[in-house]
């Protein structure tokens, strides 16, 4: 018998048999622009409704930038962390004590890579916000599709990225380089695979590995696992769900595994003499961290994190509370009930409450509020009288009330909450809260280098975190410039600064920003005692800007030399 391979092209025809030609580039190109135009045909609906809306996110997000909100000390460490990773080639500028995985920054690190940001002037949180925007487009355009993905009409998903685009809330936080904001849609982006139709063994395991992904960029994501796997439950046939639960499970446990396998390889995953460890940071960060008492109890430091957030807008997170409690009565939409009681009840627990921890409750409390309303117009649907039931008309009359009522309840909340929003936006691109920290720079830049060992005084200077980056680049000595938190000296895992400062006259100069101010306020004595110390033999060198905003450079003056009187 003649083998297929012996046969001619013509033969092979006859026989309905793949004739071999040459790979063609070109047809392959021409094949891939007909899928995208036939996915692009089959959603322009929903394109035409989210491409808008992503416009929208991105320039109400990139509406003075530069301006607001003020910078915060987590990103400065962040960025810092990330110049660390490109150019000193480690994870961070000081000793790395497992705070949290890496993976975060080191995404920051390829942004800035990229763009070549430690290469340019102006500050470099404000330039690496400006990744933070993009992050936020993938957002908006996730929670539009998991929407869908969850059976809600084009309109109320609509509505769902338009209140997370518009709420000031949501833009001051999505604006800033904070990890949760790196890790949002990795999670997002689980979601919605575990919710494609399809139901597919590969959704479900690239599932995992994106959601190992958010956790190892930050660790707190892992509260939403059991919504995911509710969701995953769900969205899986019966035949096939041990499968698909197995692929999420192996694949998101293998990538996690990364980050104890990277502390075993480098000596650090116990606690031992001279070295940190990534079970003496997991203790430090779950059981010894200080708290910051209930949101319950007036005066709390979780209570006035709580009043800031309400300050800048309260509707938000009271809609997606109501919505959430109301999703929790739809089958389909329970999961995303769970996760905003999930995120509400542990917020509301006595202990630590970070000041990003809102960042994640955002985009499912939008998503939670407009679902809730499309299950409620759902289930209020006209539906055709039947004969025989003598109160069909009563049924048709209170359905059409119904829906009168949350249409009106609809329109009454955009009349009242738009206006309060785009006012609050309007606020944060016109008042410059970063103006004082530029001002501030220049003049080190220009004064600090030149302090005079011979003289007496330090050459160190004391920032926090958010100058820190800046002065490296811009000239300063790695070693000359020590971040505030670092003089923790109770607290602080990080046995490098320590070795090193012992005395407060080696600072020539020693910044005060509102969060340095906040870090001496806030811990008592002996935290910061070097801090202290050198801020009670300063004078005042130069002051930027006014009110709780202002930076203030002090001078570090040493003691005059005691003289001692010679007699005769």
């Amino acid at each position: 018998m003649t083998s297929n391979l012996a046969l001619s092209p013509d033969q092979r025809r006859r026989l309905a048999l793949p004739v071999d030609s040459p790979r063609d580039p070109i047809g392959g190109l021409r094949t891939t622009r007909a899928r995208l135009q036939a996915w692009a045909w089959r959603h322009r609906k929903s394109l035409l409704v989210v491409t808008p809306l992503l416009v929208v996110v991105a320039a109400i997000r990139l509406w003075g930038l530069s301006h607001g909100p003020a910078l915060a000390d987590d990103e400065g460490t962040y960025v810092a962390e990330a110049w660390a990773v490109q150019v000193k080639h480690t994870l961070a500028p000081y000793t790395y004590w497992y705070d949290h995985p890496p993976l975060g920054w080191i995404q920051v690190a390829a942004f800035t890579w990229l763009t070549g940001t430690f290469h340019s002037a102006g500050l470099h949180v404000v330039a690496v916000r400006k990744m933070m925007v993009g992050y936020a487009v993938v957002d908006a355009g996730l929670i539009y599709l998991l929407a869908r993905r969850l059976g809600v009409r084009r309109l109320w998903a609509a509505v769902a990225v338009g209140m997370w685009a518009l709420s000031p809330l949501a833009v001051g936080y999505s604006r800033m380089v904070y990890l949760d904001n790196i890790a949002l849609p990795w999670v997002l982006a689980a979601f919605v695979l575990v919710a494609t139709p399809r139901r597919s063994l590969w959704a479900h395991t690239a599932a995992g590995a994106l959601f190992a992904v958010g956790v190892l960029s930050k660790e707190t994501m892992v509260l939403l696992l059991p919504a995911l796997l509710w969701l995953a439950w769900q969205h899986t046939d019966r035949r096939t769900r041990s499968f698909c639960l197995v692929g999420l499970w192996s694949s998101g446990i293998l990538v996690v595994l990364f980050y104890p396998l990277m502390a075993v390889l480098r000596g650090e995953l116990l606690p031992g003499p001279g070295h940190v460890s990534l079970v003496q940071a997991l203790q430090w960060q779950f059981l010894s961290r200080p708290s910051t008492g209930s949101v319950l109890s007036a005066g709390s430091a979780s209570r006035t994190l709580l009043d800031q957030w309400l300050s800048l807008d309260g509707w938000l997170l009271l809609l997606g509370l109501i919505g959430g409690l109301g999703c929790l009565a739809v089958r389909r939409l329970r999961p995303i009930g769970l996760v905003v009681v999930l995120l509400v009840a542990v917020g509301l627990r006595p202990g630590y409450l970070p000041q990003p921890y809102v960042i994640t409750m955002l985009p499912f409390a939008a998503l939670a509020a407009a679902a809730a309303a499309d299950a409620a117009w759902t289930a209020l649907r006209d539906r055709p009288p039947v004969p025989i039931r003598r109160s069909a008309p009563r049924e048709h009359q209170l359905r059409v009330v119904g829906r009168g009522l949350v249409l009106a309840t609809a329109i009454a909340l955009a009349a009242i909450t738009i206006p309060q929003w785009l006012h609050g936006d309007s606020a944060l691109a016109s008042v410059d809260q970063t103006a004082p920290v530029v001002a501030a720079e220049h003049w080190l830049e220009a004064h600090a280098g030149a302090v005079d060992n011979r003289s007496g005084y330090g050459r160190d200077v004391l920032v926090d975190d958010t100058m820190w980056s800046d002065l490296v680049t811009h000239g300063f000595p790695q070693s000359q410039v020590i971040w505030f938190y670092k003089l923790d000296y109770v607290d602080n895992l990080d046995p490098s600064v320590r070795r090193r400062i012992h005395d407060y006259r080696d600072f020539g100069y020693v910044v005060s920003s509102p969060i340095v101010r906040a870090g001496l306020s806030l811990s008592p004595a002996p935290r910061y005692e070097l801090a202290r110390q050198a801020l009670a033999h300063a004078t005042r060198a130069a002051t930027f800007g006014t009110g709780p905003e202002r930076i203030v450079i002090y001078h570090v003056v040493p003691p005059k030399p005691q003289t001692t009187r010679r007699h005769p």
